[in-house]
């Protein structure tokens, strides 16, 4: 479970990014996308969606799950990068800020839960991966955050301020 949602997830998403970040036929999506809010809400509803043990659980029996799941990571990957250009810090803040607490929180209760919530991984695998969730929501945002304290204090190419 642990492997399945922070090594296996992600890296689809990264590698639609990687793959398809720059497709000129993504650059349509602009349009539709003002400010980022289609995409970064499909990857909010996407991400919940792939939180939920159910979810994991049938995309591991399931070969049409399993590759409803590889298609939209892989799609919300490739759209995500101009979404993210389009967004403004308060727009970015709002959808990392749900994100990472709703990363955390299922993370909790992955954690509390006396009950297993999939039988396809040990019972031992849910209380890791809900303290690797809530590790990886803390680090993310402490991510963003500095990421967004460098890019307020580094000059601007013309030497204004960045918004």
């Amino acid at each position: 479970m642990l492997s399945h949602m922070l090594l296996q997830l992600p890296a689809i998403t990264v590698a639609g990014s990687l793959l398809c970040g720059n497709a000129p036929c993504l650059r349509r999506l602009a349009p539709f996308d003002a400010h980022g809010l289609s995409v970064l809400s499909a990857a909010l509803f996407a991400s919940a969606y792939w939180m939920i043990p159910r979810a994991l659980e049938l995309s591991l029996t399931s070969s049409l799950s399993e590759s409803l799941k590889f298609a939209t990571l892989f799609a919300l990957g490739a759209a995500l990068p101009g979404a993210i250009e389009r967004a403004n810090v308060i727009i970015e803040l709002f959808f990392m800020g749900n994100f990472c607490a709703m990363t955390a929180i299922v993370g909790l209760l992955y954690q509390d839960q006396p009950r297993q919530l999939c039988n396809a991984y040990l019972p031992d695998d849910q209380s890791m991966t809900g303290s690797a969730l809530v590790i990886a929501a803390c680090a993310l945002a402490l991510r963003w955050c500095v990421q967004q304290v460098r890019a307020a204090s580094a000059p601007a190419a013309d030497g204004q301020a960045l918004n």
